[in-house]
């Protein structure tokens, strides 16, 4: 009685759909965090240098920029976009408050701190939305080292505040508070992009959404009536800027939307992290009003840490879960065997199927005396 030896293998894979999955991904999260950098500079230039210190009408104006444009492309066929209905809008309307409730609490912050010390602030974004993913998304918790990525990005964030002399309490907690509605809405946008939304729906969802909420809260503090009172509404220097800073708050939104579809909220909040990186050390010899001392060095040290460690995790993650997967399913006990499998014959009485991409077999077991 004997058996010939057995080669269990399976070989699954999918190289054309990894790979364009993973450079879109990469592509959108690289865009919105180019696009996030230089919008920040712009409305702290435009709310510094220009006075313009009017956070709301700065997003009402890009609200109507974007649905006007929307509009445009949409009536000449240039998108595929469906028109914008009461229905469609309930069913988006949560996003949209959190997302106007988090702009203008993000706004209100830097207009009132130094824009790298802001860009600190916003890396505490990954931890809020690391929880509430749990919660919201009923996601299991990240691996240990995600956690502690995001963990170090949070308590960098903590210990440059401290070493941030022109602390501005006010400033602070409308940071404090952006971070924990930004978690939330890229949460609610990662949702509703997996019931097959596109970037421009959800886009335009937002802009309809928004627009009516932040007209009333314009109202309630009287950003609507006191910015008549602006003394530079003609310079050409300001009206160059506005108009760029509302076109760019339009651009971000697409980029953030599309990078939250294509990824994940936390992915999407660790970009933000990330740029925000960039945007501190950009900051440090820009708008100045930067304290440099041991504190603030040292929290920015950890914050990059963080966001190091937290590619390295997805990058770990990534390799392990990627689609080239051996196991143990189907057994090959000789060379006839493994040729008649290569050709997509039938061995031993069981099918053996081959796709494009794919190769597939049924389990099987082999045994001669």
């Amino acid at each position: 009685m004997s058996s010939k030896p057995e080669v269990i293998i399976q070989v699954t894979y999918d190289t054309e759909r990894f790979v364009s999955s993973t450079i879109k991904s990469v592509g959108a999260a690289t865009f919105y965090g180019v696009v996030s950098v230089a919008t920040a500079f712009v409305n702290k230039g435009l709310m510094s240098t220009h006075d313009f210190d009017f956070p709301v009408i700065v997003m009402v104006a890009q609200m109507i920029f974007t649905i006007v444009l929307l509009e445009t492309l949409r009536f000449f066929d240039l998108i595929d976009l469906p028109a914008f209905t009461l229905k469609r809008g309930r069913a988006f309307l949560w996003p949209a408050v959190f997302y106007g409730i988090n702009a203008v609490l993000a706004l209100s912050a830097l207009s009132h701190m130094n824009i790298a010390m802001y860009g600190v602030l916003k890396r505490c974004v990954p931890i809020s939305t690391l929880i509430l993913s749990v919660y919201i998304l009923k996601k299991t918790f990240p691996s240990k080292m995600t956690i502690i990525s995001v963990v170090f990005l949070s308590v960098g964030c903590l210990i440059a505040g401290y070493g941030d002399l022109g602390f501005n309490p006010v400033a602070y907690i409308c940071g404090g508070l952006s971070n924990f509605t930004q978690a939330v809405y890229l949460i609610l946008v990662q949702k509703f992009s997996q019931q097959d939304m596109t970037t421009a729906q959800t886009l335009q969802l937002n802009s309809y959404n928004t627009l009516p909420l932040l007209l009333l809260y314009s109202c309630i503090n009287r950003e609507i009536i006191d910015m008549w009172q602006y003394k530079h509404f003609y310079s050409i220097q300001f009206i160059i800027m506005f108009f760029l800073a509302i076109s760019m708050g339009c651009l971000l939104n697409y980029s953030l939307f599309m990078c939250a579809s294509l990824t994940s909220a936390l992915t999407t909040s660790v970009v933000g992290g990330l740029k925000a990186l960039a945007q501190t050390l950009l900051g440090l010899f820009t708008f100045g009003g930067v304290s440099h001392n041991l504190a603030t060095y040292t929290g920015i040290s950890v914050n990059l840490s963080g966001g190091i460690l937290y590619i390295f995790s997805k990058y770990r993650e990534n390799r392990k879960n990627k689609s080239y997967d051996m196991k143990k399913v189907m057994s090959i006990s000789s060379a006839e065997d493994f040729k008649d499998l290569a050709n997509g014959h039938v061995v031993n009485g069981n099918p053996v199927q081959k796709s494009i991409g794919t190769f597939l077999t049924v389990d099987h077991q082999k045994s001669e005396s």
